[in-house]
């Protein structure tokens, strides 16, 4: 039976902590450090490999590593009635069949997810989150020593070596706090530690860190990165150092961590295994990942680039204050005003421009168009917003669409939270904040933002919903019909296709629609996740990360500006987050 409070299922963060629970049995320790911590074979060749005592990076698309990480987690979906099969690849974890049917199941593997402090237990300390969901191995030294010495034993030594385990486990991720203290009091980059702690006191062999949570402070970054170091350097009990993979987007400064390095694509292609220096390795990671990049899109910036040059002048004058500019704009997670996802960011659009904004899902990119349209994101907001030189009122999504703003999207922000008897539901960022203000949502919990529906919200009918394919390009195509004099449109270009297919079709006609809008007179400002699609259709791109702008491409005031590259997009940003 599930206990539900501020929104959250126990059953929930249940299924999170048997990452590290392992079941009912736990895997025996490895003969040998000669076989590899993770192992992933197509047809007997090795397609990834992540030796013990190393941090080995998998980058790439937020898609492509998400699936990565419910592989070994053991949660990724299969069509119901049928056994989750990898088809012909294979994976070993510490050189055994690795069985991952479920959380359990891949845990008593060997695996240890780290979700980037999002299964913290609020109700517990630091020292009950750290043994959390290895309670039961606990329980079996308990029962042991009871059996040995008779009922006259007690739990001392029981307890003791718990003590130690979670000081060691602390000791270790350097979080130098009492474990006796609340797990509510846990800033963001210490939830994580307390989750990378759990991992090294569970003894897993292979710790997978999904490096996608909350942002984190210059110092913060440091901090976290020096304590995977740590773990994949310091031995455990029952074996050497466990083998760290470190699922990311961000190639900068990642050799400062990581040894080597692997890049997917979508659709799981995975380029050889890149060794990383302190002088040298990121440049070909970046190169790794816009060939990975351009190789699914190779078509596309042909097709979309298929306006006449000329057509769409980009005014270099941006003093006049003509078109859209939001100065000093930011905004905090729904869930959390203590929280900055958008922080102090500016950015001016131009009559006749398309200006791209680069970044996934909880970079900022999305959430300050979203923002701006309305204050539809943002516990908290601030900043300003004037067209054409005069400052607009955007505070209602009304007041936003009669100064001529409007925004529109296929693929609208939502948050995940279990609710109403546990069914999983999928809500709004404005009704997520209102949902913590009434309490029934918790605010401590980390809810992080996606834009794919959740099973609820496909599957019954009259649920709020975007708009299909069909019905957002048409969108594209009213928008011209309109007032509107700034137009934000976030992830508009659809499923990348082949040419000729009906994806590639859609994709050419949108690209095409966007810039008919800017043509027309109008300021367009676009985010994506999707550098490609950027590059063919943008004038400027800003590469935007934890909130802030780390880098443009393309210059506003060039008088014949070149067609923006792909490559120079993701070099930009540092990688893809």
């Amino acid at each position: 039976m599930d206990i539900h409070h501020g929104g959250e299922s126990t059953g929930d963060l249940a299924g999170a902590l048997a990452s590290v629970r392992g079941g009912e049995a736990t895997a025996p320790p490895e003969s040998s450090s000669a076989m590899p911590a993770l192992a992933v074979l197509r047809d007997g060749t090795p397609l990834l490999e992540v030796p013990f005592g190393t941090v080995h990076a998998v980058l790439g698309p937020v898609s492509a590593l998400r699936h990565l990480i419910a592989r070994l987690s053991g949660t990724a979906p299969a069509p119901r009635g049928v056994t989750r099969s990898s088809g012909s690849e294979t994976v070993l974890v510490a050189g055994r069949p690795a069985r991952l049917s479920s959380r359990a199941a891949s845990s008593a593997s060997g695996v240890a997810v780290v979700t980037a402090g999002q299964a913290i237990s609020w109700s517990q300390t630091i020292g009950e989150n750290v043994l959390l969901g290895s309670e039961r191995a606990a329980g079996l030294r308990e029962t042991v020593v009871r059996l040995l010495r008779g009922p006259s034993a007690d739990r001392t030594s029981v307890e003791q070596s718990d003590a130690a385990r979670i000081r060691r486990a602390l000791r270790i991720v350097g979080l130098d706090r009492s474990p006796a203290d609340p797990a509510g009091a846990l800033s963001v980059v210490e939830r994580r530690l307390v989750e990378l702690a759990r991992a090294v006191a569970a003894e897993a062999s292979l710790i997978v860190i999904d490096d996608s949570g909350p942002a984190l402070r210059a110092d913060e970054v440091e901090r976290w990165r020096q304590a995977m170091v740590e773990v994949a350097r310091v031995p455990r009990a029952a074996g050497p150092a466990p083998g760290v993979l470190l699922a990311t987007g961000a190639v900068t400064g990642l050799a400062g961590v990581a040894s080597t390095a692997t890049v997917l694509a979508v659709g799981g292609a995975h380029s050889p295994s890149i060794r990383l220096t302190p002088d040298s390795g990121e440049r070909e990671v970046l190169e790794a990942m816009a060939d990975g990049a351009l190789a699914l899109d190779a078509a596309g910036p042909a097709g979309a680039r298929s306006w006449t040059p000329g057509t769409a002048t980009v005014p270099t004058d941006r003093v006049s204050g003509t078109g859209l500019a939001v100065e000093h704009w930011t905004a905090s997670h729904p869930a959390d005003p203590e929280r900055t996802v958008v922080d102090d960011l500016s950015f001016a659009c131009a009559p006749g421009e398309v200006l791209g904004l680069f970044g996934p899902p909880d970079s900022g990119a999305g959430e300050v168009l979203l923002s701006v349209f309305g204050r539809s994101y943002g516990a908290r907001t601030r900043g300003s917003v004037a067209l054409d030189g005069a400052a607009v009122d955007v505070s209602t999504t009304d007041l936003a669409r009669a100064a001529g703003v409007l925004y529109t999207t296929e693929h609208p922000i939502r948050f995940d939270l279990s609710f109403l008897g546990g069914v999983p539901s999928s809500v709004s960022p404005d009704a997520l904040t209102r949902m913590v203000r009434l309490g029934v949502a918790d605010p401590r919990r980390d809810y992080r933002a996606t834009t794919v529906p959740s099973g609820l919200v496909a599957a019954l009918p009259g649920v709020h919903r975007g708009p299909d394919a069909d019905q957002f390009t048409e969108s594209l195509r009213i928008i011209a019909d309109t007032g509107a004099r700034a137009v934000l449109l976030a992830e508009p270009f659809g499923a990348t296709g082949a040419p000729g297919s009906e994806d590639g079709r859609r994709r050419a006609e949108r690209c095409a629609l966007i810039r008919s809008l800017a043509a027309s007179g109008r300021a367009v400002v676009v985010s994506s996740e999707d550098p490609t699609a950027l590059a063919a259709v943008c004038d400027r791109v800003v590469a935007v990360r934890a909130g802030r702008i780390v880098g443009t491409v393309g210059a506003a005031d060039a008088p014949d500006p070149e067609p923006l590259d792909a490559r120079a997009v993701i070099e930009t940003m540092g990688g893809l987050a």
